[in-house]
């Protein structure tokens, strides 16, 4: 009858736990009740749970009840040879003393000795898919004491359900973060569209409107089915209707570029002028696979130059008949132009993102167009110059990335990886390349006067250094002196640049030229996001910025010195770091290292890009692997079930339908955990997603398949260490 009154006690307390569990999502309240209501289960009121840390080793006293002071919170043990718990981690089984007189396995703690301790069992708390425990949970008597196996039993459903709420606790925290991170990403994406003057649209390679900006709806008060499809046109003046249908069907037969400037009715009746543009994505094939387009209302421009037309009409008319009058004349005409400049001003401001759209068409010519002179030459069997133009297309391609990176750096949401390094070396690298940047008008000088190290991103470095003498050479038309000097800068307690950066020694790194100069009232603009003394079109306003960016999130500075007619000086302020160990200073790079050969490996290969997997899939068959091709999740789990041993899961961390990259390496490390993954992405973003480590890489598009190469081979033979 005993022992009836004790299973009913227990299955009691597991429903109680098991109930809390479910219901609440205070870890802490949840681990403090499992504490005191084991006793009413053991008919003893000691109990305890030990966190195991990240190093595997110590275990502190999280929680606990009948403890005296100074216990429970702050105890700190270490899982050592001879201590329960380090036999508890090894073998997995409960532990078991049941009187301290007679144990002679190992001894007891200073703090269970001191709290009366005198018997005690302990189980290891597991989460449902982890290998590694949370931790230990312990129940301790202040007499000897016998457990039975119907105790142990307990104990050990008793730890499932604490470990179950741990990982419930883990996964809600993770997921709290991920939708926190969501909401500011898409509040992010909000405000950029509300500030961006232009209204973004989207239409099918036969011309039918598939998405339009909200703002549009707002205008017109139309609905969605007035306006998608052909039905847009209807918002138009009736005099522009018929031209504008001709001009949009001629741009769909030819693949050209759609410009137009339309007259559209506004929700009140009375109509605006607006510039309509739009261009064609082409696939590999050169076939119409969608039109991006933007909707600008001009209508002020448009009745500026309107004006400015029928004022000079009426100037000539004056002049004609009244001769006299041309200086009053002249006056009101340069007033006219000065308005016109004016609105053309205006009009740059919204042209902000045009700049930037600008240097990617350029660079996307320059891709395509090698491309395709690569294969006239082909079809023709002309060999000679295809290296040529790849070059031509691999330059522009990194341009482009680069490009990317700069928006990246402004936004602060770019992925710095810093390394301690020298700068004078960075320099003395770059100075070819600068000579060359420059052209022969401009004295390249470079001035080494310290060799202290600094930590930074050294791409960012030599993006920073490149982009500093570009604007020099800019200053320069007529040629001139372009310097290079690395010196040594110390900070005082009480100097004047205590206030912008801690006092101490840095490296200086300075820019000069010897051009044009900048005046007082611009000098002050220069670091401002999209701000740039350059003509529309020429630079996009994002180089100080993203230098001045990249500097402070090196714990840097940056000052720039200028006078007109004089030159101008930018220096980079970095704090001297520590220097990197010989072991780190004598390691050969990846990216100099070949690429070594492949011995039948089997890689999955996941991508829904067939262009991307085509192209890599080809590159590492050819390198020597057995490759797998898998477009999605699903795909991909079939194809491992007909593959069977798998060396290298190689996918994309955006896939289509309901599992991503990401879940599907989970999927497949459930059959194989000791799978190598190398995840590669085009998401921004994308290396915070995954936390990389001896089995899992990331790689962010684009890259070269000589790069992929070397992280594919370096990670198949980790595993064979």
């Amino acid at each position: 009858m005993a022992m009836e009154d004790t299973l009913l006690r227990q299955r009691k307390v597991l429903a109680e736990l098991g109930e809390l569990a479910l219901v609440s999502d205070d870890l802490e309240h949840i681990l403090d009740e499992a504490c005191r209501l084991v006793g009413d289960a053991l008919e003893t009121h000691m109990a305890k749970f030990m966190l195991l840390e990240e190093d595997g080793l110590t275990l502190t006293v999280r929680n606990g009840v009948g403890w005296a002071p100074g216990v429970v919170g702050q105890v700190r043990v270490q899982a050592l040879d001879g201590t329960p718990e380090r036999h508890s981690l090894d073998t997995g089984s409960a532990v078991i003393s049941t009187d301290i007189a007679t144990e002679t396995r190992f001894r007891y703690h200073d703090f269970q000795i001191q709290n009366g301790v005198q018997a005690f069992v302990n189980v290891l708390v597991h989460g449902a898919t982890e290998a590694r425990p949370f931790g230990i949970f312990e129940v301790d008597c202040r007499h000897p004491r016998q457990f039975t196996q119907s105790d142990i039993d307990f104990l050990r459903g008793y730890a499932n359900l604490i470990g179950a709420a741990l990982k419930r606790s883990v996964t809600l925290h993770a997921m709290r973060l991920t939708e926190a991170k969501l909401r500011e990403s898409e509040r992010h994406y909000r405000i950029a569209a509300e500030l961006n003057p232009l209204w973004p649209w989207t239409a099918t390679s036969d011309g039918a409107l598939l998405s339009l900006d909200p703002r549009w709806y707002d205008y017109t008060a139309r609905t969605p089915e007035q306006t998608l499809g052909r039905q847009w046109l209807n918002a138009a003046h009736p005099d522009d209707k018929l031209t504008i249908a001709r001009a949009w069907n001629q741009s769909l037969a030819s693949l050209q570029p759609f410009d137009a400037q339309i007259r559209l009715r506004r929700h009140t009746g009375e109509y605006r002028w607006f510039r309509v543009r739009a261009l064609c994505s082409l696939d590999a094939a050169g076939h119409c696979e969608q039109w991006y387009g933007t909707v600008e209302d001009i209508n002020e421009r448009v009745q500026l130059e309107a004006a400015l037309r029928d004022w000079n009409d009426q100037l000539e008319a004056r002049i004609a008949q009244r001769t006299g009058q041309l200086e009053a004349e002249q006056h009101e005409r340069a007033l006219a132009e000065s308005k016109l400049r004016q609105s053309q001003k205006m009009e740059a401001v919204g042209q902000l993102t045009g700049g930037i759209a600008h240097d990617f068409n350029n660079l996307l010519a320059g891709i395509t167009g090698s491309l395709e002179l690569m294969q006239r030459r082909i079809d023709n069997q002309q060999y000679a110059e295809l290296s040529r133009y790849n070059a031509v297309a691999l330059t522009s391609a990194t341009r482009a990335a680069a490009l990317t990176q700069r928006l990246l750096a402004f936004s602060r949401q770019q992925s710095l990886q810093p390394a301690v390094l020298e700068p004078r070396k960075v320099v003395a690298g770059l100075e070819e390349m600068i000579r060359r940047s420059v052209g022969p008008n401009i004295v390249v000088e470079c001035s080494f006067r310290n060799n202290d190290p600094i930590k930074c991103d050294p791409n960012e470095l030599e993006n920073a250094l490149l982009n500093l003498a570009i604007n020099a050479r800019d200053a320069m038309p007529e040629g001139g002196v372009l310097k290079l000097d690395v010196h040594r800068y110390v900070i005082e307690e009480n100097g004047a640049d205590a206030k912008l950066l801690p006092p101490g020694p840095y490296v200086a790194i300075a820019v000069s030229d010897s051009g044009t100069g900048i005046s007082a009232d611009i000098l002050s603009r220069v670091f401002d996001p999209f701000f740039t003394t350059k003509r529309l079109g020429e630079g996009s306003g994002l180089g100080l910025s993203m230098i001045y960016g990249f500097a402070q999130q090196s714990a840097g500075h940056v000052r720039i010195q200028s006078n007109v007619g004089e030159g101008t000086t930018v220096t980079m302020y970095f704090p001297v770091a520590r220097r990197a160990s010989q072991r780190t200073k004598t390691a050969a790079p990846d990216s100099v290292a070949p690429v070594q050969p492949g011995g039948n490996e089997t890689i999955l290969l996941v991508d829904d890009e067939a262009a991307i997997r085509q192209m890599v899939s080809e590159y590492l068959a050819e390198t020597g692997y057995r490759v797998v091709e898998a477009l999605d999740s699903v795909s991909a789990l079939q194809q491992a079930e007909k593959a069977g041993a798998i060396d290298l899961l190689l996918t994309d961390i955006g896939l289509p339908g309901a599992m991503n990259g990401i879940g599907l390496a989970d999927e497949l490390r459930k059959r194989d955990p000791g799978l190598k993954v190398l995840f590669i992405t085009g998401f921004a973003e994308g290396e915070s997603l995954v936390s990389a480590n001896a089995t899992t890489w990331i790689m962010t598009k684009p890259f070269s398949l000589t790069d992929l190469g070397r992280r594919v081979r370096s990670l198949i033979q980790s595993a064979k260490r």
